[in-house]
């Protein structure tokens, strides 16, 4: 065989070889991960009253796959208590409600912002300047932190900050500040800065198309043919 010949048999040769070699590297490569959703709805209201004076969940919000928001400048005149700049806003996995310059004067409860947060079924509070009677509250209160004060002939208020309570479905729901206090011989429960939140659950959507390993590719079968040789 000339030299010539046998130099292009050669590259046929490495050719061949080489696309072998890609097309099982190709095979042998990992799958990859589809993109993941996440699950759980938000939900919030500002303040709400239950007792001898009822006032209803204000400035209530609830997504529905989408973002909801709500603001009100302040609170609807009553006789139990006082708020400014109440907003609140749901998304997916997500609740706030905030309310500013909070007053319950029957309660001695005062605050000049009260925040709540849940997100991805974790909560958080923020307190600014608040006060029941006398006493001082935290800022960032652990979850359900109990606090008391004797109001006088009203008797003894209590009050739970950061209240969080984990539903069966594994959502949950924070509440800044609860306080409860008896009016006129009936307990009066006003909660401020309410939220909900579900927590989030990684769902992958379909799979990508799953490839053998590099041990399962199977491997080239040679082909063997009788070159013709001149001289």
């Amino acid at each position: 065989m000339s030299a010539s010949r046998l130099t292009r048999t050669a590259a046929m040769a490495a050719t061949v070889v080489a696309t072998v070699v890609a097309t099982v590297g190709v095979a042998a490569g990992p799958a990859l991960a589809a993109p993941a959703r996440t699950t759980g709805h938000g939900s919030a209201y500002a303040l709400n009253a239950a007792g001898p004076v009822a006032v209803p969940a204000i400035s209530a919000v609830a997504s529905t796959g989408r973002k909801a928001d709500r603001s009100l400048l302040s609170l609807p005149k009553n006789p139990l208590v006082k708020a400014s700049a109440l907003h609140t806003t749901a998304d997916r996995a997500m609740a706030r409600a905030s309310v500013a310059d909070l007053l319950v004067k029957k309660l001695g409860l005062s605050a000049s912002a009260v925040t709540a947060l849940c997100t991805h079924g974790k909560g958080s509070v923020d307190l600014v300047a608040a006060r029941l009677g006398k006493q001082h509250l935290a800022v960032s209160p652990a979850p359900n932190s109990a606090v008391r004060a004797h109001l006088g002939p009203l008797g003894t208020a209590t009050v739970t900050l950061n209240k969080q309570v984990r539903a069966a479905d594994g959502s949950l729901r924070v509440t800044a500040i609860e306080a409860r206090v008896p009016i006129a011989g009936k307990l009066e429960t006003v909660s401020v800065s309410s939220v909900t939140c579900g927590k989030a659950a990684a769902q992958p959507t379909t799979p990508a198309p799953q490839q053998p390993p590099a041990h399962q590719a199977p491997a080239p079968t040679p082909v063997h043919h009788d070159l013709p040789v001149t001289g």
